[in-house]
């Protein structure tokens, strides 16, 4: 017992004191963080800058006049700047060609030199085609568009019910055909929108999936660093085969603990400190990250999946030569029994729960990812004692199941290993493999 604490003292202190420990520990929570208020920060910015627009309206109804005076109604986030300032209107009859190819030509001109950011085509009886408008831009920024299409919508819906002898306003017609926004909540009377939730558990699932690879790699250049400078000679001398595997194992775990413990002591810091965008998303992820159920499931999953994904890695280790065959034998392991997992994670908030996913997140190598999945979409929905419900039921046999895969793996990775470790040149085929585990 002595030795394997020795062994796992080692490569414990090993992992934390190297510089990309530290920096990677620091980063991650600031990224993460960011990757949560950024993007919503950036949508309720606003626009930054007054942009620029000229009509051409060929329309003959002064249409041109009343979409300018409309879009005078959107500003600035200094509520006083117009949002859209309107360079011209050129009023051109639908038969004069040659003026309208002279004042077009200039006003794209303007739009190449940067002098003009939109401009607005009405081509005759706009109320009949959305083909007879055109909107000529270099940018790629939709919003103006959206608010064109709707003030558009509005005068034109207006101009077909005079035409039609109705006697409706625009507003009544627009209030009887509008669309049902239905509001959606679960039992627990809370909204949370599904994206928000595929974000939440993403996080949680990227965080196992780059602790597993990146420590497990870690783990396996470990092995090897140590087989082909032939110090595992010296240390078998003082230890066995097993406790120098399972201080390793162990030894690389606990940095990964050490580091998840850093990581959610700086996300708590940053989470109060981070300016907040009004928008609630950043109060409905830290709802679902901070669930009862999510976190037993975060700890549960990282840990005994880093234990058994670990078992393969040192078995991988103990019987390569090199970081070149090494990576040739983990591209498998990656492809098989990561990716399938990531692939799948959409589809817990397009479908639910089916019951092929259902069966998936019972298969050990999918487990960790899957049923993490699973379980963080399906947290805030818990109601009662979250660890006692059917989700968080499974999710615990699912971690039984990994166990007693990552015991079956270690008696062969084991096996392998304290014969592996102390082979050099070929690298050994599978019957040789199979003749090492038999005996």
């Amino acid at each position: 017992m002595s030795k394997f604490l020795i062994v796992m003292k080692r490569e414990y202190a090993q992992v934390v004191k190297k510089k990309s420990f530290l920096i990677m520990t620091l980063l991650t929570p600031v990224i993460m963080t960011a990757l949560m208020t950024v993007p919503s920060l950036l949508i309720h910015s606003g626009t930054a800058d007054a942009e620029t627009y000229a009509i051409i309206d060929r329309d003959g109804n002064q249409l041109g006049d009343k979409i300018a005076q409309e879009m005078t109604s959107y500003e600035l986030d200094d509520e006083g700047t117009l949002a859209y300032q309107l360079d011209a209107v050129d009023a051109i009859p639908p038969d004069d060609e040659a003026r309208f190819e002279e004042v077009y030509q200039a006003q794209v001109q303007r739009i190449r030199d940067d002098e003009l950011h939109h401009l607005l085509i009405l081509n005759a009886e706009p109320q009949l085609a959305d083909s007879n408008i055109l909107l000529i831009t270099n940018t790629d920024a939709p919003r103006v568009g959206r608010r064109l299409e709707y003030q558009l919508t509005n005068l034109l819906a207006e101009r077909r019910i005079a035409e039609s002898g109705l006697d409706l306003t625009p507003d009544s017609v627009l209030a009887l055909t509008r669309g049902v926004d239905i509001t959606v909540q679960d039992t627990k009377g809370v909204s949370i929108n599904p994206a928000i939730k595929l974000l939440a558990a993403m996080i949680l699932v990227m965080l196992i999936y780059m602790l597993i690879l990146i420590d497990g790699s870690t783990l396996m250049r470990s092995v090897i660093e140590e087989k082909t400078s032939r110090i595992v000679e010296v240390l078998m001398s003082s230890a066995s085969p097993f406790q120098l595997m399972a201080g390793k194992i162990v030894g690389t775990g606990l940095a990964a603990l050490t580091q998840v413990g850093i990581w959610v002591v700086c996300g708590a810091v940053l989470m109060m400190f981070a300016p907040s965008t009004g928008s609630g998303v950043e109060t409905a992820i830290i709802s679902i990250l901070t669930n009862p159920a999510t976190v037993v499931s975060f700890v549960g999953f990282l840990l005994f999946g880093y234990l058994m994904y670990s078992t393969i890695f040192a078995f991988i280790g103990s019987i390569v030569n090199s970081d070149k065959e090494a990576q040739t034998l983990m591209m498998p392991v990656v492809f098989i029994l990561f990716l399938p997992a990531m692939m799948v994670a959409p589809v817990t908030i397009e479908f639910g729960d089916p019951t092929w996913l259902q069966v998936m997140s019972f298969i050990p190598t999918y487990t960790p990812l899957v049923m993490m999945m699973r379980v963080a979409v399906a947290a805030p929905t818990i109601e009662g004692n979250a660890l006692f419900s059917s989700v968080m039921g499974e999710a615990l046999l699912g971690m039984l199941g990994i166990i007693l895969t990552t015991v079956f793996l270690v008696w062969i990775t084991s096996k392998v290993f304290r014969v592996g470790i102390l082979m050099y040149g070929k690298r050994p085929t599978l019957p040789e493999l199979i003749k090492w585990i038999r005996h």
